[in-house]
């Protein structure tokens, strides 16, 4: 991501959990909200979409109501976004490539992701972890390219979806070090997982919720992470840019959009109730469980985040890396 924003953390924490972090109720919202997922029940995206909808039914007092639609890598969730009223009752929490990498990747999108989306925030980041199933051809990162080298065209690397940021931090990685994986979509994170654990594919690269206790557990092998710092959960993985490929640096982020023309007034309230949320030290424990970090930045941020995500991605897409659908 380029030019993060970060939230302030620290001594404000208990201020803000001694006033109840209310920022006033107005008009909005008299009727229930729809959060709409981009992605099947169970992987980071959704999960992070359920805490969303769950932080504003609380500040709010009103109905915050999860509705999942999956398929396409996301696009029919962007498209029904798009599709609805400005009115701040729809919303959208998701995984990046709804929000930005589809525009380059899905040669038919019916929305316009920079056009049709108000930006809300960047909720969170991670790295994005490179795993094997225990009866892999390699147990570590150099062991996979030495495989990979050795076996051209014979790897297979899933993703949780063809533009999701796992499929890109793998493609770049074969880019980097000159070797062909075969990359293989899969309808979300929770598919995905479970063939990684039944050894039914060899490696994945993904978002880390659905794979943590499974590592922990002896029943995934964690290869790396591809952001610059390890996952503090999994300390003892090394980063991809500590197995070979220095500078090597790769986030996948989770962000929050409305239609485009939402009020500005409601966009800053949702921002500001995560923003206050995110400094609770609890909030912060929770989010390092599911091995991402807050970003909460400004719906200006989050637009020059899409816009360095989609343009990061277009060149991938011009040599082939990334096939469009």
């Amino acid at each position: 991501m380029k030019r993060r924003e970060f939230i302030v953390l620290g001594s404000t924490a208990g201020l803000l959990a001694s006033t109840g972090m209310s920022f006033g109720q107005d008009a909005w919202p008299t009727k229930p909200v729809t959060v709409i997922s981009a992605y099947p029940p169970g992987g980071t995206s959704d999960i992070l979409a359920r805490l969303v909808a769950d932080i504003l039914t609380k500040e709010f007092g009103q109905q915050f109501v999860l509705e999942n639609v999956a398929g396409a890598a996301g696009a029919l969730a962007g498209g029904q976004l798009a599709r609805s009223a400005p009115d701040g009752y729809t919303i959208l929490v998701s995984g990046s490539a709804p929000l930005a990498a589809n525009k380059v990747v899905q040669s038919n999108l019916a929305y316009d992701p920079q056009a049709d989306f108000e930006p809300i925030t960047v909720f969170a980041e991670s790295g994005a972890l490179i795993t094997a199933s225990k009866n892999a051809p390699a147990k570590t990162l150099t062991e996979l390219f030495d495989y990979a080298k050795a076996n051209p065209g014979m790897v297979n690397i899933g993703n949780p979806g063809a533009g999701t940021k796992g499929h890109i931090c793998a493609a770049l990685i074969g880019q980097q070090m000159g070797i062909e994986f075969n990359h293989v979509p899969y309808k979300g994170s929770p598919p995905l997982a479970a063939d990684i654990l039944g050894g039914h594919i060899d490696f994945s690269a993904d978002a880390p919720a659905n794979y943590i206790q499974h590592i922990k557990d002896g029943n995934i092998v964690a290869l790396a992470v591809t952001s610059a710092s390890r996952i503090p959960e999994l300390p003892d993985v090394p980063t991809v840019a500590e197995q070979g490929l220095p500078g090597y640096n790769q986030t996948l982020w989770f962000g929050i959009v409305g239609p485009k023309g939402m009020p500005a007034d409601i966009v800053a309230k949702i921002n500001d109730t995560l923003r206050a949320w995110a400094l609770l030290p609890e909030s912060q424990a929770l989010l390092t469980s599911l091995g991402v970090v807050a970003v909460l930045n400004s719906p200006e941020a989050m637009a020059e985040t899409v816009h360095y995500e989609i343009e990061a991605i277009r060149p991938l897409v011009e040599a082939g890396l990334v096939l469009p659908t």
